[in-house]
C-alpha cells in the first residue's frame, strides 16, 4: 500500500475522497492526539484500515503502540501501565468478543476502553459485552464505550472500489444473508453525497434488483424527510450498471490469463499486495541492507498504478508479458547509455535528474521480471495446461459431456478436490446443467475419492447453483447471441475483451459493452430473458439544471459505475479497462464490487476445505 494514497489520482473521479472522508471519521473516533493510547487489533482489519491510514497518521493522532488479539491482560503488559485508553478495532463477530474480554482481564480503574465495531454495530456483540464485565467476582465492573467505524468501502485503485466482504458469495447464495446487498446500498449512497445523484440505474440479477429497490426506498425517505442526496452536486456519475454475480459464473470460475490475475491465482492478492519467495529476488528489490541477514518472511510487493510499469503491463495478457518486460529492458538500457553523450555540465545535469526515475524503473523491471518468471514456471506445468484446455472445451463446445473421463482421471489421481469440483462447476454452468446420470456419477466419485465431509461441500454447490440437473440449453444461446467466444483472439494486440480468457468473453462484461451502443439492452431483450433475474431500467431525479446536455465524445466520455454483487475478478476489472481505452469509447467505468474474488476463492467459500493459497503454496 502506499503511504499517501497517489495511486487514487488520475480516475475520472478523484476516489482520494473516499479515502479522505475514511481518514476524517477515524480521526474523530480516536479523539485527543495529546492523550497516549494504545490500538487493540482484530487481526484481519490490519489490511483494510492500513489502505486508508497509514502508521504515520495513526502515531500523530496519540497511538503509542499496536497490539494484536488475541492477548492477555493488556493492562498488565510492561510499557502500557501509563496508557490511559485503550482502544479495540474489531469486527463485529461474537468470536472476537471473546479475545477482547480476556484482554481485560484485569481492568483498572485508571483504564478506559473503546470497543470500536468495523464496519458497523452488533447488537449481539454489544449484549455479550455488557454480560461479561463483572469477571472472575470483580464487584467493579469495567468501563467500556462502543463506537463504530464505517469503513464499508476501501479504494483499491483509481477505477476501483471494493467493499472487502470476502464472504459476500456465500452469503447470498448459501446464507441468504442481505448484509452484503445493505453495505452496497450504503456505498453507492456515499458516493452518491460525494459526487452527486446518478441520473441512471440498471442491473441483472435478483440482487441487483433488490440493490436497485433499496436504493429508491431510501432516497424517497429521505425526501419525505426534507433531505436531499448531493442536492447541490452535479452529477459526475452518469449510471450504474448492478451486475448479480449469478449472471455469469463461467467467468468467475475460469482461470484468469492477465498477468495481474494470474498473480492473484498463484500468489493472492490482498489489500493491494501480493507475498513471493523472497529468495527469487535481487538485493535491490529487497531493499535489505548489504551484509545483513536475508530475511525469511516472504517478499510483499506492493501492486497499484502508482508504479508506471505495472500499471502499464498488469492488464495484458500473460503470453505477452515477456515482451513487453523486453521492450521495457531494452529502453531502460538505451536511457542509461545517453550518459555517454552527455558532453556539457547542462547535459549532464539532466541526466543526474533523471537517475532516480531510471534507477526506480530497473528495479521495477527486475522486480516484476522474477515474478513473470514464478507464474512462467507455473504456466508452463502440464496439469497447468490440462487445465486450460479443459476449460476452453468446456466453454466452447455446446455439448461438452467428454470431459467427464478427465474429470474423473483427476479424481482418481486424488488431485485438489479444489480443482476437481472447480471443473464440474465449469462442465455444469455451460452446459446449462449436468445430465443426471453424470451428476451422480460425480457425486459417487466424489465421496469415494475425497470423503463424506464433502456431502456438504455438493450440497453447497447445488444450493449455490453452480452445479444442478440439466434442464435447458439456455447458455448456448447466451454464447452465440452475445459472442462469448471469438476464435483467435490477438493476446498481444487485442481487438475484443475476450483476450483477458484467451477467447472467453465475460457475459458481464458484453451486458457492459452493449449498454453501451444505440438502443442499449433493448436490442437483446430476448437474450437477457435467458440469463438468471430480472432486468432493471431506471431513472433518478436530478436537481434541475445538473442533467447531463450534450452526448458523451471520447474527448468528454461519460463516467459510469459497474458495480459487482458477489465479487468480480481481476480479469473482469481488466475487460472493463479495455472497453475504456479503445479509441472510439465514450465510456469511463468505475468498478465497485463486494470483493475482489476468483475461482480458487470463490470454491473456498463452499468447501469444507483448508484456504485456497494454503493448498497452493
Amino acid at each position: 500500500m502506499t503511504a499517501t494514497g497517489s495511486h487514487l489520482f488520475g480516475g475520472r473521479i478523484n476516489l482520494m475522497l473516499v479515502r479522505e472522508s475514511a481518514r476524517i471519521e477515524l480521526k474523530d473516533i480516536l479523539g485527543n492526539p495529546s492523550q497516549k493510547k494504545v490500538i487493540v487489533w482484530d487481526d484481519t482489519l490490519i489490511g483494510s484500515v492500513g489502505l486508508v491510514a497509514e502508521v504515520p497518521f495513526l502515531l500523530q493522532l496519540g497511538v503509542y503502540k499496536m497490539i494484536r488479539l488475541p492477548a492477555e491482560n493488556i493492562t498488565d503488559m510492561d510499557g502500557y501501565r501509563d496508557v490511559s485508553e485503550f482502544i479495540f478495532l474489531v469486527r463485529p463477530q461474537l468470536s472476537i468478543i471473546d479475545d477482547i474480554i480476556k484482554a481485560i482481564a484485569r481492568p483498572a480503574k485508571s483504564k478506559s476502553f473503546v470497543v470500536v465495531f468495523v464496519p458497523r454495530k452488533s447488537i449481539h456483540c454489544i449484549k455479550k459485552l455488557e454480560e461479561n464485565r463483572l469477571k472472575d467476582g470483580q464487584t467493579t465492573p469495567f468501563s467500556f464505550s462502543i463506537k463504530e467505524f464505517r469503513l464499508d468501502m476501501l479504494p483499491l485503485d483509481q477505477d476501483v472500489i471494493s467493499l472487502d466482504i470476502n464472504s459476500a458469495f456465500t452469503d447470498l447464495y448459501l446464507d441468504m444473508d442481505p448484509t452484503p446487498l445493505d453495505q452496497t446500498v450504503r456505498s453507492i449512497g456515499r458516493l452518491q453525497a460525494l459526487f452527486g445523484v446518478i441520473p441512471r440505474i440498471y442491473g441483472k440479477g435478483r440482487n441487483a434488483e433488490i440493490v436497485a429497490n433499496m436504493m429508491e426506498r431510501t432516497r424517497q425517505e429521505l425526501m419525505r424527510g426534507g433531505e436531499s442526496t448531493a442536492k447541490d452536486t452535479i452529477p459526475q456519475i452518469d449510471a450504474v450498471i448492478l451486475l448479480d454475480r449469478s449472471v455469469d459464473l463461467v467467468a468467475a470460475l475460469s482461470t484468469q490469463l492477465t498477468y495481474e490475475g494470474l498473480i492473484d491465482e498463484f500468489f493472492g492478492i490482498r489489500y493491494n499486495s501480493a507475498k513471493f519467495p523472497r529468495d527469487q529476488f535481487s538485493e535491490d528489490v529487497q531493499q535489505v541492507p548489504k551484509n545483513a541477514p536475508p530475511p525469511i518472511t516472504p517478499l510483499s510487493v506492493t501492486l497499484t498504478s502508482e508504479e508506471n510499469m505495472y500499471s502499464n503491463m498488469r492488464d495484458s495478457n500473460f503470453r505477452s508479458i515477456g515482451k513487453i518486460l523486453s521492450k521495457k529492458a531494452r529502453e531502460i538500457s538505451a536511457a542509461f547509455e545517453e550518459r555517454h553523450d552527455a558532453k556539457t555540465v547542462q547535459q549532464l545535469k539532466q541526466f543526474v535528474q533523471k537517475l532516480p526515475h531510471m534507477q526506480q524503473d530497473k528495479i521495477s523491471l527486475s522486480r516484476h521480471t522474477t515474478i513473470a518468471e514464478l507464474i512462467k514456471q507455473r504456466t508452463d506445468m502440464p496439469e497447468f495446461l490440462e487445465v486450460i484446455y479443459a476449460e476452453q472445451a468446456l466453454r466452447e463446445e455446446d455439448n461438452s459431456d467428454g470431459a467427464d473421463s478427465y474429470i474423473e482421471q483427476c479424481m482418481g489421481k486424488q488431485e485438489p478436490i479444489e480443482k476437481v469440483l472447480r471443473l464440474i462447476c465449469l462442465q455444469s454452468l455451460a452446459n446449462s446443467g449436468l445430465k443426471p446420470k453424470l451428476l451422480e456419477r460425480y457425486k459417487m466419485g466424489i465421496i469415494q475419492c475425497y470423503g463424506t465431509q464433502h456431502l456438504i461441500s455438493l450440497h453447497n454447490l447445488e444450493k449455490a447453483g453452480l452445479i444442478k440437473v440439466q434442464e435447458s440449453k439456455s447458455f448456448a444461446v447466451v454464447k452465440r447471441s452475445l459472442r462469448l467466444i471469438v476464435e483467435k483472439v490477438d493476446e498481444f494486440a487485442p481487438k475484443d475483451s475476450a483476450y483477458v480468457f484467451s477467447g472467453y468473453a465475460p457475459a458481464t462484461v458484453r451486458l457492459v459493452e452493449y449498454l453501451d451502443r444505440p438502443n442499449g439492452w433493448q436490442q437483446i431483450e430476448d437474450i437477457l430473458r435467458l440469463i438468471p433475474g430480472p432486468t432493471i431500467m431506471r431513472e433518478q431525479k436530478v436537481h434541475k439544471g445538473h442533467e447531463r446536455k450534450k452526448k458523451p465524445t471520447p474527448d468528454q466520455p461519460q463516467v459510469v459505475l459497474v458495480f459487482f454483487i458477489g465479487g468480480c475478478s481481476y480479469a473482469e476489472i481488466a475487460a472493463l479497462r479495455y472497453l475504456a481505452g479503445r479509441e472510439e469509447a465514450v465510456t469511463d467505468y468505475i468498478i465497485g464490487t463486494t470483493n475482489i474474488i476468483n475461482g480458487g476463492t470463490l470454491m473456498d467459500s463452499v468447501l469444507a476445505n483448508t484456504p485456497h493459497y494454503e493448498r497452493q503454496n
